[in-house]
């Protein structure tokens, strides 16, 4: 239960199953006659419509703890956006608009904050997050309205990462204060499909800790996960492995990071960072929650780097993506903002209404209907089988193949040719190319034995997929 204004309090919940469900209140003043022992019945009813998130239920770990399943097993593909500043910048409407694209372009979850003091001091109808700077004074009318946003996205068939429950505005309040707020914000949406990340961009912190405790005890259906920072000159992500063991957490979230444009480290990180914490055991999902947005920019920033961050990702033990439109570096030639910043001017040229029809959002469409092709939760990253890897990290391929299966796909970010070493395929097999930033397949090749090491040349330059697999 959580207090919604005046004397109001509310109790918010999601059943598992149809039938009659009995519910009583337990208050911590017994004397409290109108919170104390209120009890009553809820009848719940079959779901007959068609969003997979009301048809199969709360999002949860698989069984191999490899990735991430809706309620009734089915695997759910994170293909996530980022629009950290949307819920307190977007009216209604804008907010409706940009999920219709969204949703038309199959993305499946939406990454946002609170209400981060870079956003504004208030929503558009004016409203402020709190009335005093410690956040312990809620202001139910912002809530309201942000719960209904998240509530819009879920019925449109989202799955919203809510990140920053340790810094809803300012980095960073007391204990106390952070770990009031996540358990009412949890309490506020605990019938809704969000995952929660106490942490938004920091370094490890204890704080991030108390606040994962917190959140984890208000909740037990709800995931949990952190977001850090990017530690750019470490060879591993360190700030995901301090709290990768944690109890609370069910998702080690990675954010390889924009490494002010460098695409050597970003290649790097999205690669070698994302396999760190793929063979971490016990084995827990891998996201990368942040690469390389897409701004528009010149010498980086741009379609190719969210989008071979994107497959480097996924082909190297990753099993979600968020993609990014709009840069957040003053030296990019469009300045800071796009969709994340959710920018309002409709002069300039990252205005969110344009910064959504970017090709680069297409393109992350026509990756997660390749990946919806394929049995993407049993890919495994599989490099060694490639023979030919180049010394510079821009340009190196990545691989991953199906255990037991003779499917392999290997990503190009811009290579000549790729030789794959087919002794680990029991078959002959054949391959064709995939084009990932036109969506288009090329006819397959004759029949290749499954011996030695094959080379495979791209149609044309730029990136390329290689898919192989039986004939």
């Amino acid at each position: 239960g959580f207090w919604d204004g005046g004397q109001v309090f509310r109790i918010r919940c999601a059943f598992p199953a149809p039938g009659l469900w009995q519910w009583e209140t337990d208050c911590s003043d017994p004397h409290d006659t109108g919170l104390h022992g209120r009890r009553g019945i809820v009848e719940v009813v079959p779901y007959g419509g068609e969003n997979p998130l009301y048809q199969r239920g709360f999002l949860k770990v698989s069984q191999d703890r490899r990735y991430l399943t809706y309620g009734d097993g089915t695997p759910f593909l994170w293909m996530g956006d980022t629009a950290w500043a949307a819920p307190m910048r977007s009216t209604d409407d804008e907010w409706d608009r940009y999920l219709a694209d969204r949703k038309a372009k199959h993305f499946t979850l939406i990454q946002m904050a609170p209400a981060p003091h870079w956003a504004g001091e208030t929503d558009r109808q004016g409203e402020k997050p709190f009335h005093d700077k410690a956040c312990l004074q809620f202001n139910p009318a912002f809530w309201h309205a942000f719960e209904r946003k998240i509530q819009r996205a879920n019925e449109a068939g989202f799955a919203v990462l809510l990140v920053g429950l340790m810094e809803p505005v300012e980095r960073y309040p007391a204990s106390a204060a952070a770990c009031l707020f996540a358990r009412n914000i949890v309490a506020g949406l605990f019938g809704n499909f969000v995952i929660f990340s106490p942490s938004f961009d920091s370094k490890f912190m204890p704080l991030a800790d108390e606040v994962g405790s917190a959140t984890r005890q208000a909740t037990a259906v709800h995931l949990i996960t952190q977001h850090p920072g990017t530690p750019s000159k470490e060879a591993t992500p360190i700030w995901t492995m301090e709290y990768y063991d944690r109890p609370y957490l069910d998702i080690a979230g990675v954010q390889t990071g924009h490494n002010g444009g460098n695409r050597q480290r970003c290649a790097h990180h999205a690669i070698e960072w994302i396999l760190a914490a793929y063979r971490h055991e016990p084995h827990k999902p891998v996201i990368n929650l942040e690469a390389m947005y897409d701004g528009q920019g010149e010498n980086g920033w741009q379609a190719v780097d969210a989008r071979s961050l994107a497959w480097r990702s996924w082909l190297s033990g990753a099993k979600g993506y968020t993609y990014g439109a709009g840069d957040t570096a003053p030296k990019c030639p469009q300045g800071s903002g796009g969709i994340w910043r959710w920018v309002t001017d409709p002069e300039r040229p990252d205005f969110w209404q344009k910064a959504i029809g970017w090709e680069s959002s297409r393109q992350m469409q026509y990756l997660h209907d390749f990946l919806a092709e394929v049995e993407w939760w049993k890919l495994e990253p599989a490099h060694d089988l490639i023979v030919n890897q180049p010394d510079d990290v821009t340009r190196r391929m990545v691989l991953a193949k199906v255990a037991g299966q003779d499917l392999a796909i290997a990503y190009l970010p811009d290579n000549n040719a790729i030789e794959v070493n087919l002794s680990a395929f029991s078959a002959p097999v054949a391959a064709h190319w995939f084009d990932p930033v036109r969506g288009r397949t090329t006819p397959a090749t004759g029949v290749v034995p499954n011996q030695g090491t094959r080379r495979f040349t791209p149609p044309a330059k730029g990136d390329w997929v290689l898919v192989i697999g039986q004939n």
